[in-house]
């Protein structure tokens, strides 16, 4: 006889420069499921462009990746580093705006920044400010934490993820 399971959609969302954080994320998550979710009934399914938009037109393409994917996520996992991401009609990056969405729906966000080394010469300072901007402006609307390695970032994340299904089991 199977189970019944609450699923849950996680939008991953991070500009070009942190690509490589989504592979941990998916893992975290992976290893969430194996854990946590089977013998809680919950299932944690990543929602990522690259991997679950598909080839659309007529619109512009920030709003049909917030139709596909955004606006049906449960909640979200979003990872600065270096780069803002690219602007949208409304908002500073995609990034920006997909965060936005989220909170102004009341859905949880995971916010992370990473401060690991870069060399001078690969820094785009413009970007670099908006990010800056962009985390003085969240500290008012909710906690983040700042990685210093992809390490640390993939640890912080397992266990928000954690604390939040803990906390969601709890009411």
């Amino acid at each position: 006889m199977g189970k019944q399971m609450e699923v849950y959609d996680l939008l991953i969302s991070c500009p070009g420069d942190v690509e490589e954080c989504v592979s941990l994320i998916k893992d975290k998550v992976d290893n969430f499921n194996r854990l946590y979710g089977r013998n809680n009934n919950v299932v944690v399914q990543t929602r990522y462009w690259k991997d679950d938009s598909f080839s659309e037109s007529g619109g512009k393409p920030q709003e049909l990746l917030n139709s596909q994917i955004v606006d049906n996520a449960d909640f979200a996992v979003v990872i600065f580093w270096t780069r803002f991401g690219t602007p949208t009609e409304n908002y500073g990056s995609g990034v920006e705006e997909e965060v936005e969405r989220m909170l102004k729906s009341g859905k949880q966000v995971f916010l992370y920044f990473m401060e690991k080394p870069i060399p001078p010469s690969c820094l785009n300072f413009g970007d670099y400010s908006k990010i800056q901007k962009f985390r003085r402006r969240y500290k008012d609307r909710g906690i983040y934490k700042v990685a210093d390695s992809e390490k640390n970032l993939a640890e912080y994340f397992r266990a928000d993820l954690e604390r939040f299904f803990i906390k969601k089991k709890r009411k």
